[in-house]
């Protein structure tokens, strides 16, 4: 894998220019964007908006030229700092061929997002040797009512506004995956019933290190045999679940993510990796999480590497915000999730 070019850190003051790469939502429901775009303000920012960011094509938030022209554009920019995705969908596949990778690679900037980012989080990854960061989204996590959750800011703000390592990762010690209906405005009456944190689990035990990639695992797959498929090779994988399709109160079902698991297998995936890191289940039932840990132990039993179950990773909230390329330890016998490199630079 080549060096990775590492952006510059965030500053108060900066300009965050805000896109919606895949999804239409920022379109559809302004009161999220009202109030996501004035938590970055609060949080010291200013803000541009995509000029495509608010439209709405069907299920897309304009055409793929467009929605990966507002990319292009903030990356050309040298006024705006970093990029933020509104929210992620399931279409930002079709943008990559009209990204200007060699325009990215000369300007790195900070970018965010999760979910269907994991498509650009890769493509940045092969195409532009940049470092990318996996965490909040401002239509979901910026726009929480009554402000963001203050465990997801202050792993942001240590990932992306400093350039000392992560270091050790605590749990959250209370978490949430309810879903409350934004069109019906239902966001706005109450904030979000939290649940105390367990914290994670050893699903096998053992040290790994390496440099952390993955993301939303169905996201992931779209990816697979392509040229923007990341080198696993001594990484750490980490895996999350996204919503089902079907209902977005509940998440990808276990037997869907069994399928994807032994894509990955079938790729040599668990041939390559040191370690395995898994987000928080969303929207499982007690009885789906232990049915998904036994097929993750089905898929992995032939291989020897640390398995992390239940990190504050993904859909679930609150959330960590991982730089992806960066070197991370696992070490049961210590119960040790640890960032060892930065992802920002002076």
């Amino acid at each position: 894998m080549p060096k990775l070019i590492k952006p510059k850190l965030l500053r108060k003051g900066d300009t965050i220019g805000i896109i919606s790469p895949s999804a239409p939502l920022a379109g559809l429901v302004s009161h999220r964007v009202k109030n996501g775009v004035e938590m970055i303000k609060k949080m010291g920012f200013k803000v541009v908006l995509g000029k495509n960011a608010l439209k709405v094509s069907e299920y897309t938030a304009g055409s793929a030229e467009e929605r990966a022209q507002d990319i292009n554009d903030f990356f050309g920019d040298k006024k705006i700092k970093a990029i933020f995705s509104f929210i992620g969908g399931s279409h930002s596949n079709q943008i990559l061929k009209h990204l200007d990778f060699n325009l990215i690679k000369r300007n790195p900037k900070i970018f965010l997002g999760y979910s269907d980012i994991t498509v650009l989080h890769f493509a940045l990854n092969t195409q532009a040797n940049l470092v990318s960061f996996y965490g909040p989204a401002v239509l979901t996590q910026f726009a929480e009512n009554p402000e963001i959750i203050p465990y997801t800011k202050k792993y942001l703000e240590k990932t992306i506004m400093n350039v000392q390592p992560l270091g050790k990762i605590v749990p959250s010690l209370a978490w949430t995956d309810e879903s409350l209906d934004w069109f019906k405005k239902e966001d706005l009456k109450r904030p979000r019933r939290m649940e105390k944190n367990k914290g994670w689990e050893w699903l096998k035990k053992g040290k790994g290190e390496g440099v952390i990639l993955g993301g939303c695992i169905s996201s992931m797959m779209h990816l697979r045999g392509t040229k923007y498929w990341p080198d696993f090779k001594n990484s750490i994988l980490f895996w999350e679940i996204s919503e089902s399709e079907s209902d977005f109160t509940k998440g990808e079902s276990p037997e869907n993510i069994d399928s994807c698991l032994t894509d990955l297998e079938s790729l040599g995936l668990f041939k390559q990796i040191k370690g395995m890191i898994v987000g928080r289940p969303f929207g499982y039932t007690p009885k789906q999480v232990s049915l998904l840990k036994k097929i993750i132990y089905k898929r992995t039993k032939d291989y020897n590497f640390p398995i992390l179950f239940g990190v504050d990773i993904g859909h679930t909230d609150p959330m960590i915000t991982i730089p992806l390329g960066i070197k991370v330890k696992l070490d049961s016998a210590k119960n040790v999730f640890y960032f060892s490199e930065n992802g920002v630079k002076e």
